[in-house]
């Protein structure tokens, strides 16, 4: 399962440490076993940064650094990478302005308080988690979708059928083996043939649980306890 990368840049080392211990700290909280489910690493310039942000997903960037600011690096990761979620820190907010040339996530003020990165990160997690992809094929034509795609998934004749809004893939594989790539905070096994995505559920009752495109599945008697409590902690966590 791919992990959620956290990135901090600030020139001074010090801080960066500072901030990443109130991440772990919240993380934690949060989701459990933090180490399970993200990456968090430290770049103390942004030319440094800008080396490994394809690979992030969310960066706590400062604005006033030598060589190369935070704004003028906010620019080329929206560059290069538009999925990343940019978490802007500064003591200056008269440069709040200059961020949305590249739709910065959140302003925050330095010091960073603690609400104030949870928060931040909540609304980043919530906006990133699921877009890892896996591969799936259609009419023997490989495709990558991502996970948060994913309606559901069925056990079919010794393979497996994958749904989403308007199509259906396939995978030759069993439900077992790909539970191992699927991110198991967003999907839950709840029955011997099905394996759901909590994002597109509408709601679920007895032993039913009815998808926003209406289609309706059935959870076995075993499971239904466990899936009401991971959909809890999953709409807890990640719902809007």
């Amino acid at each position: 399962m791919k992990k959620t990368v956290i990135g901090i840049c600030d020139d001074e080392l010090q801080i960066c440490k500072i901030i990443e211990k109130k991440i772990r700290t919240i993380l934690h909280k949060l989701y459990g076993d933090d180490d399970e489910y993200f990456d968090i690493r430290v770049y103390c310039s942004a030319k440094d940064l800008l080396e490994k942000i394809e690979n992030i997903d969310i960066v706590f960037l400062d604005v006033e650094m030598p060589e190369m600011d935070g704004m003028e690096a906010g620019k080329i990761i929206f560059e290069r990478n538009p999925e990343c979620r940019i978490i802007i820190a500064t003591s200056n907010e008269k440069r709040y302005s200059e961020a949305f040339r590249f739709y910065a996530h959140r302003y925050l003020n330095k010091p960073l308080q603690q609400e104030e990165i949870r928060e931040a990160i909540v609304s980043a997690v919530s906006r990133t988690v699921g877009n890892s992809t896996i591969e799936v094929y259609q009419n023997k034509i490989k495709y990558n979708i991502a996970q948060n795609e994913i309606y559901y998934i069925r056990s079919y004749n010794g393979y497996i059928q994958i749904y989403t809004a308007n199509d259906v893939f396939t995978k030759n594989m069993s439900l077992e083996q790909i539970e191992k790539e699927l991110d198991d905070r967003l999907f839950f096994r709840i029955h011997r043939q099905y394996i759901v995505g909590f994002k597109n559920i509408s709601g679920f009752f007895k032993n039913i649980v009815k998808l926003i495109n209406g289609e309706e599945l059935e959870i076995s008697r075993r499971n239904r306890i466990k899936f009401e409590r991971a959909y809890v902690e999953y709409d807890l966590s990640f719902g809007d």
